[in-house]
């Protein structure tokens, strides 16, 4: 059961990965709006950043009585961790003296949006199955 929960978490982030990324690449092009940042590195980046929660997440619920009962409290501080990471990877994309745009902002944010909500989703179908 256990395998089957991590093979359908890795699943789903890949169609998102791929639903999202071509559908927000066709609307750019379409628009023709072009970004100074690699927008397939953010998407790789909350992918993988998601798939690593998950199962984590999935596996620390399945094996450890102790940390399950914390588990919105560590999902919390992963947050935390999470936001650090990505401002390290993309630093000189955030920090850079260049003035992102709004369609630029909200590039950057519709990926980080997209995982997010899907993390929720993920975490509290664990944290109810262990209520």
């Amino acid at each position: 059961m256990l395998i089957k929960r991590l093979v359908t978490y890795f699943v789903i982030i890949a169609a998102l990965f791929l639903l999202g990324y071509f559908i927000h690449t066709a609307v750019l092009s379409s628009l023709e709006i072009e970004h100074p940042f690699s927008l397939l590195n953010i998407y790789l980046f909350q992918a993988i950043a998601t798939l690593v929660i998950c199962v984590g997440f999935e596996l620390i619920a399945s094996f450890s009585k102790r940390f399950s009962d914390q588990l919105g409290f560590i999902y919390l501080a992963t947050m935390i961790g999470k936001i650090g990471m990505f401002c390290l990877v993309f630093k000189n994309t955030l920090f850079s003296g260049v003035v992102l745009s709004k369609a630029e902002s909200l590039s950057l944010l519709i990926p980080i949006f997209i995982y997010l909500i899907y993390e929720v989703i993920a975490i509290t179908k664990i944290l109810n199955r262990n209520a």
